[in-house]
């Protein structure tokens, strides 16, 4: 028996709205992120991903009104992450509706964000985003914070592994840079 296939939609949000762009740069607008969370929804996604993809770079909290606009709209799991940096940030996404928030940039920073969140609200209610991109030289994977923005020089296997050890759920590594086709993490 194989591993059942999820569809999770990941929308990039930047000044409430879905945005594309390549590495977080050149960004065009995609639509309202609420409108396209419910239009997957209808369309049989499994659950929906809400990333604030400046919040972290520019130093400033998700918006709780995002969270409580998508719990009127969207009838499928979702979670919310940017910006959150302390367990009353993850608090007020899941009092607004999220059913999982995403913590990255503040883990690596604060590493205990993790075990507060697993411990206050469950381990289900903490997922693990990490920004990786490969070293120099091909060999292994760096974590970055801000989006892709500045390298921390951590072991990205290595800081998954912690993370997961600390209480995140559902580990969502995502990839910055060139990718060669075939390329696994």
């Amino acid at each position: 028996m194989g591993l059942k296939v999820r569809i999770i939609p990941c929308l990039d949000v930047d000044a409430s709205r879905v945005v594309k762009g390549t590495n977080f740069k050149n960004l065009r607008d995609a639509g309202d992120p609420v409108e396209l969370a419910a239009l997957y929804d209808r369309e049989g996604a499994d659950e929906i991903v809400f990333y604030d993809i400046t919040a972290s770079h520019e130093r400033r909290e998700t918006s709780s009104a995002l969270a409580r606009a998508a719990a009127e709209e969207v009838f499928v799991p979702y979670t919310i992450g940017g910006g959150v940096r302390t367990a009353d940030d993850m608090r007020a996404m899941l009092r607004a509706g999220a059913d999982k928030v995403s913590v990255n940039s503040a883990a690596v920073q604060n590493p205990g964000l993790i075990d507060a969140g697993a411990e206050r609200f469950g381990a289900q209610c903490v997922v693990l985003s990490v920004d990786v991109k490969r070293k120099e030289g091909g060999r292994g994977w760096e974590v970055y914070l801000n989006g892709g923005r500045l390298n921390t020089g951590m072991d990205a296997v290595g800081w998954l592994a912690e993370g997961e050890k600390r209480g995140g759920r559902g580990v969502r590594p995502q990839q910055h840079g060139r990718r060669r086709d075939g390329e696994r993490l």
